[in-house]
């Protein structure tokens, strides 16, 4: 058992119970295995939960931001994360996003998690309108328009996911005149 199983888990199980469903007893059972494999991978809770942290952290952004390197272009940049966001909006930890946040309101340490993660998906994509548009207060706002729509989907009942949000964001790709998926 890696833990990237664990970690992944972990996130299918606070998309599907929140929080108070995320416990020692609730992983080892899903992973039919013993609490004996959990303290051996992660000492405690705590660590587990600082840790899936820190994957949550890589896996829905440093890696994102990783993959689109090689990708030439600001306006392509833009496009590519869209298709990557709309493709995991339907995968089964796809309501990770919207439980981390609610999360964040009971907890110190994920609150920390989330305003770093939301801080470093801003700058990410405010870089890449500036490159597009050259003008940082006009960067700065449709930055935080994109980030909205992607937090806006995920808080509605049901979560906009798939076709639905990618509308959405085809409508902003053609405000910053970049040609929709």
């Amino acid at each position: 058992m890696t833990k990237r199983e664990w970690w992944i888990q972990g996130v299918q199980l606070l998309a599907e119970t929140g929080p108070t469903g995320l416990t020692i007893d609730a992983l080892c059972q899903r992973l039919g295995v013993t609490k004996g494999s959990f303290y051996h991978h992660f000492g405690s809770m705590e660590g587990y939960k600082r840790s899936l942290l820190t994957f949550y952290e890589e896996e829905g952004t440093l890696d994102i931001i990783a993959q689109l390197a090689a990708v030439p272009t600001p306006q392509a940049k833009l496009r590519a994360l869209v298709e990557i966001v709309v493709a995991s909006s339907s995968q089964p930890t796809g309501h990770g996003e919207l439980v981390l946040r609610a999360w964040a309101f009971q907890d110190e340490l994920v609150r920390e998690v989330q305003q770093r993660i939301d801080g470093r998906r801003l700058a990410y994509v405010q870089a890449l309108i500036q490159e597009i548009l050259a003008d940082e207060a006009t960067a700065v706002t449709h930055a935080h328009l994109m980030y909205a729509i992607l937090v806006g989907a995920e808080q509605m009942h049901p979560p906009l996911v798939g076709e639905p949000l990618l509308a959405m964001f085809n409508i902003y790709l053609q405000l910053l005149g970049i040609e929709p998926l």
